[in-house]
């Protein structure tokens, strides 16, 4: 993207949210500078369709970094991952249905079939408030380091 359309972005973004731009000429360009940084390597056609079908459901401005991995996951059509607590309800699911010798096969997001590696055999008989817990500070690192590795910003030219 030029500095040009990221120009145009920002001031669609604050205008679709009423909001003001800074009139000071040194934070306009700060402000101008944050959003350049992280979307400087993503297609500007990609950015406004990322940045129309967040306004279409956020109530507020969205974050450039926000708008940064909204826009990856369009291009590369990489889905939605769930929350935690909802990752924890679809493993016990698992771990019951083996537990109990029914085979049925079902899509496993990336960051669970992770986690469970990161688990090792433990995770086979965890059920407990504390395992939850366990199982979900487990997710949300993996979660990290996947978003870390995708989402970062290339080196500007």
């Amino acid at each position: 993207m030029t500095r040009a359309e990221l120009v145009k972005l920002v001031e669609q973004a604050f205008a679709t949210y009423n909001q003001n731009l800074p009139g000071d000429e040194d934070k306009l360009k700060t402000l101008y500078a944050a959003w350049y940084d992280l979307l400087h390597d993503v297609e500007y056609d990609v950015a406004k369709r990322a940045f129309l079908r967040l306004a279409v459901t956020a109530q507020f401005l969205p974050r450039p970094g926000e708008l940064r991995r909204t826009a990856i996951n369009m291009a590369k059509g990489i889905p939605q991952f769930d929350d935690a607590i909802v990752a924890w309800g679809k493993f016990i699911a698992i771990i019951k249905n083996v537990n109990s010798g029914i085979i049925e096969q079902q899509v496993v997001q990336q960051p669970l079939s992770e986690t469970i590696k990161r688990l090792g055999e433990a995770a086979l008989g965890m059920h407990t408030n504390s395992d939850r817990e366990a199982f979900c500070r487990t997710y949300e690192a993996v979660l990290t380091s996947m978003n870390e590795a995708l989402y970062e910003p290339k080196e500007q030219q």
